[in-house]
């Protein structure tokens, strides 16, 4: 049975609650930044964003490394009263008004949280006890890849048909693009012929009895591998 009280629905994030944005002014200077805030709310449910904003705001209240946040505080916590508010509505009245408001003020503290969660990376500068004392994790940390060996087993591989040389090589663990350079027979400039994800190709539109050569590299989020060995063939 609905409720006779009226739901009125509003967006939370009215000109009342507009987040202004910090200067940093106590931004850690000189320090590399080493770890970044995990949000990780976007699946969370109800309770649990509630929960999490709380965690935030009581966390960040007074603390002296984040003295440009304290003023965004008590829009945070009217947020959140906002969101427990629309919770405890929608227990005793579960219709589409209900609903809606629930879901705005889910987006609106969603917001604020991922706002705040930008202003602490920057002034924290990536430290992680920083991070961690504003109520936010860390992102796990990834093992850099090792600098890229140069890709191995390059073949150019002739075929029947007239013109075509088909070159291939080994994947490299990691490789984000492959770059294919070519040759020709008496040329002394090496041209790269194609920019590719994959560690194939076939090579078209050449000419027949001219010996052509080939070498591979191939990037890496660590850098760019040296060149792979030359390897040379006769177009059909």
């Amino acid at each position: 049975m609905l409720s006779s009280r009226k739901t009125v629905i509003t967006n939370p994030m009215n000109d009342r609650y507009k987040w202004s944005c910090p200067e940093f002014p106590g931004t850690v200077k000189n320090k590399t930044m080493q770890y970044t805030v995990k949000l990780g709310i976007t699946s969370l449910s109800s309770a649990i964003l509630l929960q999490k904003g709380r965690n935030v705001g009581e966390m960040l209240l007074g603390n002296v490394d984040y003295p440009t946040l304290q003023p965004q505080l008590p829009a945070l916590e009217t947020l959140c009263d906002t969101l427990e508010a629309a919770n405890n509505e929608v227990l005793f009245n579960s219709g589409k008004l209900t609903q809606e408001a629930k879901r705005l003020a889910e987006v609106a503290l969603r917001k604020a949280l991922k706002d705040l969660s930008g202003f602490v990376q920057g002034i924290s500068g990536g430290d992680k006890a920083l991070i961690l004392s504003a109520g936010f994790d860390v992102a796990k940390q990834r093992t850099p890849l090792p600098a890229p060996e140069a890709p191995a087993d390059l073949i150019v591989r002739r075929t029947a048909v007239q013109g075509i040389l088909k070159v291939k090589w080994s994947r490299v663990y990691g490789s984000k693009l492959s770059f294919l350079e070519m040759v020709e027979e008496g040329g002394e400039e090496w041209k790269r012929v194609l920019t590719t994800t994959r560690s194939s190709h076939t090579m078209t539109n050449l000419n027949t009895g001219k010996e052509y050569s080939f070498r591979v590299q191939v990037v890496t989020s660590s850098g760019i591998s040296p060149m792979s060995e030359v390897v040379t063939n006769i177009a059909a």
